[in-house]
């Protein structure tokens, strides 16, 4: 499934480890339920507040629900390379804005060998959907700003941009998909999203 409506994504939206610990509970064969209980009772998140607790378990479930039980596995077995990309892809499948920002700065930069991505590329970005979008145009100056700087994030947790100087600049890096995501993602038709995760 993916998503084709703009959303503003505002928070939780990596979480790694958080993730993989979900992961590996499902892989285990607990239920929803289970999980719950063991998050939100053990706080095996480590986070300190109950409400932030539920709202990154909440948000991960949305995001491992009804993904097929190889990407399950790949993120509670795999290495962190495995781990970092699978998370990744999920993350495109209900992430337009995200999606955009790679087809249409990231992989336009690459093309022209050009591996450094500005803070006016992103202005540039953002304001322009800003302006071609009614539902990105009536977000509030917060929302948009945090939304903005949330897309921008992923890829840093991704590992496909990485921070240079001068600040607000970052270098673009182009990594090949580890071999078993690569498969999976063939296997299943969804090809395409080899390129939007810059292995090209």
């Amino acid at each position: 499934m993916i998503a084709t409506a703009y959303a503003a994504r505002t928070n939780n939206a990596f979480v790694l480890t958080e993730t993989v610990t979900v992961a590996k509970l499902m892989h285990q064969g607990l239920t929803q339920k289970d999980i719950r209980q063991r998050v939100l009772v053990e706080d095996l998140f480590q986070i300190r507040s109950q409400v932030s607790r539920e709202r990154a378990l909440q948000s991960i479930l949305k995001r491992l629900h009804q993904v097929p039980e190889a990407y399950i596995t790949l993120v509670a077995t795999g290495n962190p390379d495995i781990r970092r990309l699978t998370i990744l892809f999920l993350i495109l499948r209900e992430h337009r804005l995200l999606r955009e920002l790679i087809a249409e700065v990231l992989l336009d930069k690459l093309k022209r060998y050009d591996y450094v991505l500005t803070l006016a590329d992103l202005r540039t970005f953002f304001e322009g959907k800003r302006d071609q979008n009614p539902t990105v145009a009536a977000w509030a100056d917060s929302t948009y700003k945090k939304a903005a700087s949330n897309t921008v994030n992923v890829l840093l947790n991704a590992g496909l941009l990485q921070p240079t100087s001068p600040r607000g600049n970052y270098q673009i890096r182009a990594v090949p998909v580890p071999s078993p995501l690569r498969h999976q993602l063939l296997a299943d038709g969804l090809g395409h999203y080899l390129t939007l995760m810059l292995d090209v």
